[in-house]
């Protein structure tokens, strides 16, 4: 039972092993044949090659770049004062010119309008007090001549009446005198006639003594009266002509006084002058602060990008809206090399990602005079004005393809740009000559654009030259008929 069992085993481990060779090899056929069609269908692809059929027309050498639609005019504007959002356009939102484009809290600023306001009132209020007080101080001033010129006049007639009493005192008093010495001497003639009179009296002599000590009585008197009366006349001259002393100085302080008061108004004139200009000038920056708060639109456009929010608390520090206008125009980076076949004005044609299948027209409005360097490789900015009908397709930020025609050669051969090969210096084209026969052909070539290029010499009209995989042969004639030898030559 053991020998039979291990008979069993042994049998089928031999038909075990029997099925996995059998197994083995009919998956090592399977794979010869699959690596047989495998290989054949390579073939078949590798013998499908792109071409191109030598063609005589006309070959316009162009530029060609990438660029963007983009605005003529963008505007950043940054907030001056910080205060709430009251209004803002977002992003994306068309605006009309002097639209207001964000405006902030305004309430300070209209607290300050008002009290410019009312200081302005006050300067001009002030400004008529000073005018008022300088009339006054005008007409105090004429009273003040007045009464000057009346006031001196009165003391100088004072004067002048003083000095005419005292004329007249003295000529009074000397006339008395005289008169009072002529009595006397005539009293005393008559005292000595009647003493030397044999035939007077005693009571006439008595009576001529009384007479002549009577007129000497009168003289002393005169004498005393007319002393007495100029010396009061004197006096009195003499203070008239205080009087009139104290009162011409009088009347210069009080001219005085009234020239510096009138000074002083003109000073306060020019002070309250001041002062309303000065208000003034606070009043209109108050009103160029309230600008401050709001922001109106430049021009026609559109938001391009909004920082802040209705109800936020905005500042300065950063962009708060930025803006560009309607008139687009394409934006492209030229090489260097390009830029100086180019000249403002000159025609093209663009088309857009975003319309691929339309091709507009447009001319070169600007070209910078300055320089862009991106690592290493030299462009300037060349701006195109698109066409009218174009419009209504731009959208900001729109990729654009610029094509500019600069030549345009009649009559020529070209071929495909990219079935043209360089080595050591000289430019080549695979020649599919026959069914399976490619020849490694040099050629002369011209004008070229980035589609295709002139041949001047090495082609003739209805050569057909590949485009794919260009520079397989690696001699200058190949016999090859097999396509697996692609890519054994240089």
């Amino acid at each position: 039972m053991n020998e039979n069992k291990k008979t069993f085993r042994c049998s089928g481990y031999k038909n075990y092993f029997s099925a996995f060779k059998f197994l083995s090899s009919l998956l090592f056929l399977f794979m010869i044949a699959f690596m047989a069609i495998s290989f054949s269908g390579c073939r078949k692809e590798e013998l499908k090659l792109e071409t191109f059929k030598v063609t005589r027309g006309d070959i316009a050498e162009t530029v060609s770049s990438t660029g963007n639609v983009d605005s003529t005019e963008k505007r950043n504007y940054s907030l001056l004062k910080s205060a709430k959002v009251l209004e803002v356009l977002k992003q994306g939102r068309f605006f009309k010119k002097d639209q207001t484009l964000i405006r902030i809290d305004d309430t300070e600023a209209k607290l300050l309008i008002s009290q410019s306001e009312t200081n302005l009132v006050l300067a001009e209020h002030a400004i008529e007090v000073a005018k008022l007080n300088y009339q006054s101080a005008l007409d105090a001033n004429h009273v003040a001549i007045q009464l000057s010129q009346s006031n001196n006049e009165s003391a100088e007639q004072a004067t002048l009446n003083a000095y005419k009493t005292l004329e007249d005192a003295n000529i009074l008093g000397q006339t008395n005198i005289d008169a009072a010495y002529d009595a006397m001497n005539s009293a005393g003639d008559y005292l000595n006639e009647v003493k030397n009179y044999g035939l007077s009296t005693s009571v006439m002599i008595s009576q001529a003594e009384g007479n002549a000590v009577a007129a000497e009585n009168s003289y002393q008197q005169a004498q005393e009266s007319a002393r007495s009366q100029s010396d009061a006349a004197e006096g009195a001259y003499q203070q008239a002509l205080n009087n009139q002393s104290i009162t011409y100085w009088s009347s210069v302080n009080s001219l005085e006084t009234a020239a510096s008061q009138i000074k002083l108004m003109q000073e306060n004139i020019q002070q309250a002058e001041t002062q309303l200009e000065l208000s003034k000038i606070s009043l209109e920056i108050a009103k160029l602060e309230l600008d401050n708060y709001r922001m109106k639109a430049p021009f026609n456009g559109i938001v391009i990008s909004s920082s802040f929010s209705e109800g936020e608390i905005a500042g300065p520090g950063v962009v708060a809206i930025s803006v560009i206008n309607d008139d687009f125009v394409i934006k492209s980076d030229i090489n260097e090399t390009d830029i100086s076949i180019l000249v403002q004005g000159q025609e093209c044609k663009f088309t857009l990602d975003a319309f691929p299948e339309m091709t507009f027209e447009g001319k070169i409005s600007e070209i910078s005079p300055v320089s862009k360097n991106t690592a290493g490789i030299i462009t300037f900015e060349v701006t195109v004005k698109p066409e009218e009908k174009a419009l209504e397709y731009l959208r900001y930020g729109f990729s654009a393809n610029l094509t500019i025609e600069i030549t345009e050669i009649e009559n020529v051969l070209y071929i495909p740009l990219q079935a043209v090969y360089e080595e050591n210096g000289k430019k080549y084209v695979d020649v599919l000559s026959g069914a399976e026969k490619i020849v490694k052909t040099e050629i002369t070539t011209g004008n070229y654009n980035y589609d295709y290029i002139e041949i001047k010499s090495g082609l003739a009209e209805g050569d057909i030259v590949i485009t794919s995989n260009a520079g397989i042969t690696g001699e200058e004639e190949s016999s090859q008929s097999s396509p697996f030898n692609f890519g054994m030559g240089n």
